[in-house]
This record gives C-alpha cells, sequence and structure tokens, in this order.
C-alpha cells in the first residue's frame, strides 16, 4: 500500500501539485557553479512541489537536502557567508535584553552577535564545518550540533532563539520546533526568519537557492502564522522587509521578466532552462541596469519575513 504525502507542518493530506521539475535540470544548474549534486538526486528522475490547503505550506518532495560537503562548497563562494543589509538581524536585535541567553541556530559564522550591542550569553548552532571554522577563528561560540541534541541537555535555558534563513532547510519541522520550545524559559521568544515567498521571488525563476537541495519548504505570512496556532506559541509580532538594496536589481530583473512571460502567455515555473526563456532573461536582466535608478522597489515586500512568538506554554 502506497503511504498518502502529507503536509510536514500540519499533517493534513489536502496537498495541491504545483510545480514539477526535472531532477537533471536542477544538477545542470548547480553544475555551472562548479558544484556537483547529481549524487543528492540519484534515484529522483523528478521533484514535485505541493501546496497544503490547511496551513499554506509550500513543499518539494521528495525531500532531498544538502549535506555537510554541499553546504562546504556553497561556502566558498564569497557571499554566501557575508551577511551585510541584513535586516531581519537589525529588527530582531530590539527583542534582546542585557543579560539575555541567546540561541542562534544555522548562525553561519555567527553574524548576529555583532548586531546585538548588549552583553548577552551567546550560543550558535551550526552544522557547516566551514562555517565553525571561521566563527571559532573570531572567538565566536559556534558549536557544530543540532537542535534536538542541543535541547536535550539545556532545558528551558534560553530567554531568546532565533533562526535566520533555517526553517525552509529543515525536512523535520515537528521535531525541530518541539526542542527549539524545550530549551526556551517561560515567555522566551522565538525569531524565525525565512525568504517571503509572497514577495517578488516567487516569480524568479532558475533561482538555485530556493530550491532542493538548498530549500525544502516555502514559507509565507500564513504558514508562519500556523506554527504559533499548532504550537500554541503568542504572535508578538510579524515583519516584513522591503526589497532592500541589495535585492533591487534582482527585483527589477524579476519583475520585468515576469511581465514579458504574462504578455505572452506563458507560466512562471520554478525552473526553466528553454532557450526563449534565457532570451527573456537577458532582455530583463538588461532593462533592469535601469529600472534600478526607480524608488519603486523600496515600497514593495523584499526576501525576507519575520515572525516573533512567545512560548505561553509548557507543551506544545
Amino acid at each position: 500500500m502506497v503511504k498518502r504525502l502529507k503536509c510536514p507542518l500540519c499533517d493534513g493530506s489536502d496537498l495541491k501539485e504545483i510545480d514539477i521539475i526535472k531532477s537533471t535540470d536542477i544538477i545542470l544548474l548547480w553544475k555551472k557553479r562548479n558544484i556537483n549534486v547529481s549524487n543528492l538526486f540519484r534515484g529522483n528522475n523528478f521533484i514535485f512541489k505541493y501546496k497544503c490547503q490547511i496551513c499554506g505550506l509550500e513543499f518539494f518532495n521528495p525531500f532531498v537536502s544538502g549535506e555537510n560537503k554541499f553546504y562546504s562548497e556553497l561556502g566558498k563562494e564569497d557571499l554566501y557567508y557575508l551577511h551585510e543589509d541584513k535586516t531581519e538581524f537589525v529588527y530582531s536585535s530590539q527583542y534582546i535584553k542585557e543579560g539575555d541567553r541567546v540561541l542562534d541556530i544555522g548562525c553561519g559564522c555567527g553574524a548576529f552577535v555583532k548586531y546585538i550591542n548588549k552583553q548577552v550569553v551567546y550560543t550558535g548552532l551550526e552544522l557547516s564545518s566551514k562555517a565553525v571554522e571561521l566563527a571559532q577563528k573570531e572567538n565566536i561560540n559556534v558549536v557544530k550540533k543540532t537542535i534536538e541534541d542541543f535541547s536535550k541537555e539545556n532545558k528551558y535555558s534560553q530567554d531568546v532563539v532565533v533562526t535566520f534563513q533555517v526553517l525552509e532547510h529543515i525536512a523535520d519541522i515537528d521535531k525541530f520546533i518541539c526542542s527549539v520550545i524545550l530549551t526556551l524559559k517561560q515567555d522566551g521568544l522565538f525569531i524565525i526568519a525565512v525568504p517571503n515567498n509572497k514577495s517578488f521571488i516567487r516569480n524568479a525563476q532558475n533561482n538555485l537557492l530556493n530550491l532542493p537541495p538548498h530549500h525544502l519548504l516555502h514559507w509565507d505570512e500564513t504558514s508562519l502564522q500556523y506554527i504559533a496556532k499548532k504550537y500554541h506559541l503568542d504572535i508578538v509580532d510579524i515583519y516584513k522587509e522591503k526589497v532592500t538594496n541589495v535585492h533591487k536589481t534582482w527585483y527589477y530583473s524579476t519583475q520585468i521578466s515576469n511581465h514579458i512571460r504574462s504578455l505572452l502567455g506563458m507560466s512562471t515555473k520554478s525552473v526553466n532552462r528553454a532557450f526563449f526563456s534565457k532570451i527573456i532573461q537577458i532582455i530583463s536582466s538588461l532593462l533592469s541596469r535601469v529600472a534600478k535608478y526607480s524608488s519603486l522597489h523600496s515600497k514593495k515586500d523584499g526576501h525576507t519575513i519575520v515572525i516573533v512568538l512567545k512560548k505561553v506554554s509548557e507543551h506544545p
């Protein structure tokens, strides 16, 4: 008997298939960045994308996750561990008080600690060996450990737990969130920042960093709010950044290419390696060089959405 596919967040089975991607297309796109992911997709010729009609979460199936080698290779790219123009860091720092115990899950090189500007007890958890090495060279307290393992030894110990651009990578959402809640003190805060897949990035084709094996889940305001409902957490605030200067050229290029496809009656796909699609992208990139001098982007929802949750009960 074939096991029925269920949503990784709400465990519901009211799912809508919204995209089908050839694994070879993803592999070839990564190959252009000199990263070989073919072994990760072995046995999976196609990746399907679904939207849960209950909680709004979008996810890929089967889950094809990056491993340490993949992230070590990705970490070699200059921009991957640089954190300039991270509005979620500035926004989240306001919720941290002097003397707080702060846990930063999937912290990279521990860059967030530099934004806090208060005396805190900071611990970063990171699975990339390269990132841990870089952090420790700067004497930042980052260890190679999962939240599941950390929570077993540190129950009810943290005032604030932050996860910046992490939850989109997690296959076992329930285990992850329950472990976070276990580490939090009563009235502790859980701050989640993820790509906002109701923003312009939804229309970005061939966006490798928003596809497997990097991202497994696509979040938006609706699915983030469902976390509060399921785990009996209070919503303190929701923050949507506007398009930043770092992303403005990408924003205009994406919007222009999406508009051209719409005029031509073409759909937007997660991956599109067709020749005509490449021509549209070239034209859009050229036009975006002029459009970026507009200020329109500063009023539009950008890459990231943040939700601040408060623990109000001992058990989810």
